[in-house]
């Protein structure tokens, strides 16, 4: 299928530059290695690092305005890595033959646009799927495998923890959290402040099957992202970077070697998961959901229900960390994502291994 790209900035194409990354770790480098894609165009404002792509992946289509791109290239899937998604995506769901839509993180900046994108794409027959990348990594799917095989017993409570910024790194542990336990209930939160246009912060997700979870987006000079899952028969602890290592610990209910008629801890010795290049596995997912016209594993609902979250606890923080029931009723308020979480500020980071 042919394969087109707007926006060639990290996920693009730059996080594969990055000599210490595990590959492909970018849209360019997953289309390239999948034998059952072309990448045939791309698009980005930034022309050196549209041509610096297009000449590392051989790319014959060279763009500077995505609706041109539109417009002359014959398109199967089309992966959106800017920032703002949006207008992209509505623009393109007139694209005819045009099968599926490949949208980095978050969806939308508000919900009314999240819910105007999922809408254009059904209406359009239009497979979209959101990049909340742990849905197809092995160590991910593993932990959620192990959830449901009810390893360490009822779900009890959950700690989660991911890199600053709710729309930024929040949608990410949001969605890991909801493949895990489905749908939320509530939301209660606080916003720690910062200079740019994504804080994070503390907050309580309620789930509808009962289970709490209290999760942190504050800033630390180190990235852990993943959940800690505590069971009536044990813990399972699961987090890593998807471009870096992850690790999953799974502590299980034994009778005390120390204290008679009472259980602790042992860790437990698990088959841990090869791992497999998500973004790969993620457009084997794709293509599949065209060809069976079925939803991939994250789809545009769940990646407009991790933006719901984010939302909804800027909205308990302004109403006075007050809870927060969901669906969430204001669908116009914006916030927008921060660049990275990797700064303390928001602001982009500087790449050194690639201009």
């Amino acid at each position: 299928m042919k394969a087109a790209i707007v926006g060639c900035g990290r996920m693009g194409w730059l996080f594969d530059e990055d000599p210490l990354t595990k590959k492909p770790s970018t849209h360019a480098g997953a289309y390239t290695l999948y034998e059952k894609t072309d990448l045939v165009a791309a698009c980005d404002i930034n022309t050196t690092r549209l041509n610096k792509m297009c000449d590392k992946y051989d790319i014959p289509g060279r763009y500077t305005d995505y609706r041109e791109m539109l417009d002359k290239e014959d398109i199967d899937i089309l992966s959106i890595c800017t920032h703002n998604h949006y207008q992209i995506c509505m623009d393109a769901t007139k694209k005819k033959g045009l099968k599926a839509i490949f949208c980095e993180k978050p969806l939308a900046y508000n919900l009314k646009e999240a819910e105007e994108m999922v809408h254009a794409c059904k209406e359009n027959n239009i497979l979209l799927t959101v990049d909340h990348t742990r849905r197809w990594d092995s160590t991910f799917m593993k932990i959620r495998e192990l959830v449901k095989e009810g390893t360490i017993g009822k779900i009890q409570t959950v700690k989660g923890f991911c890199t600053v910024g709710w729309m930024n790194g929040g949608t990410h542990l949001f969605d890991l959290l909801r493949y895990y336990l489905g749908d939320v209930d509530w939301v209660q939160g606080h916003i720690q402040p910062d200079p740019s246009t994504d804080p994070g912060g503390r907050a309580v997700l309620k789930f509808k099957n009962g289970v709490m979870c209290f999760v942190d987006s504050t800033w630390k000079d180190y990235v852990y992202v993943g959940a800690d899952l505590i069971g009536e028969k044990g813990i399972i602890e699961g987090s890593g970077m998807i471009r870096s290592e992850q690790g999953i610990r799974v502590r299980k209910a034994v009778p005390s070697k120390g204290e008679s008629g009472v259980y602790e801890l042992e860790e437990q010795d698990i088959d841990s998961p090869e791992w497999q290049p998500p973004l790969i596995r993620a457009l084997e997912d794709i293509i599949e959901g065209i060809e069976h016209n079925k939803q991939t594993l994250c789809s545009g609902e769940d990646g407009k229900a991790a933006v719901e979250i984010a939302l909804a606890i800027h909205e308990s923080h302004n109403g006075g960390n007050v809870p927060i029931h969901l669906p969430l009723r204001n669908k116009e308020l914006i916030v927008k994502s921060r660049f990275t979480s990797f700064t303390r500020d928001g602001e982009p980071l500087e790449v050194k291994y690639a201009e």
